[in-house]
């Protein structure tokens, strides 16, 4: 298993340093359990391009990197998120909080975090981020806890997957 992750991670900076007209779909996300502080904390990672080719659905002169203006881009991005990126636990919605974003290379990565509500059990993570852009499009989610990391490939048709907590 540790080589698969070791795959991804060489996957996504050879994908990270392609030029612009990228031929691979795919994000990654990554959702670290913390009981102690019974959170998750969630970083995201998606081409900038798309990203950007995103958010111009709703605003047509927004750019990315360097932002044409970083409060607007921030506004639109943390409500597209919350479009696409949805969490439940226990089947209960949840909201999160989003943190920030920063690029590396071609990379548009993002931080969240989310309280988890005491004796939560069921975790069930929707991302459809991208597919009504991309019929290729898959992302990836990687859920940490103390029993270990699971994996995931989402993609059109498929777009949650559910993980045990505990």
């Amino acid at each position: 298993m540790p080589l698969f992750f070791s795959f991804l991670y060489l996957l996504m900076n050879i994908v990270a340093s392609l030029p612009k007209d990228h031929k691979f779909y795919v994000s990654t996300t990554t959702l670290d359990f913390k009981e102690a502080s019974a959170s998750i904390q969630i970083t995201s990672q998606f081409f900038i391009d798309d990203i950007e080719m995103l958010l111009r659905e709703f605003h047509e002169e927004i750019q990315l990197a360097p932002d044409s203006d970083k409060t607007k881009v921030d506004v639109l991005f943390e409500g597209v998120l919350k479009q696409y990126f949805r969490i439940q636990i226990d089947n209960q919605d949840q909201d999160f909080n989003y943190l920030g974003r920063e690029y590396k290379n071609e990379i548009l990565q993002c931080y969240f975090e989310l309280n988890v509500p005491e004796s939560a059990q069921i975790l069930r993570v929707q991302n459809s981020m991208l597919f009504s852009l991309f019929e290729e499009q898959q992302n990836i989610l990687h859920f940490k806890s103390k029993e270990g990391r699971k994996s995931a490939l989402l993609y059109k048709g498929k777009e949650h997957e559910v993980f045990s907590l505990y």
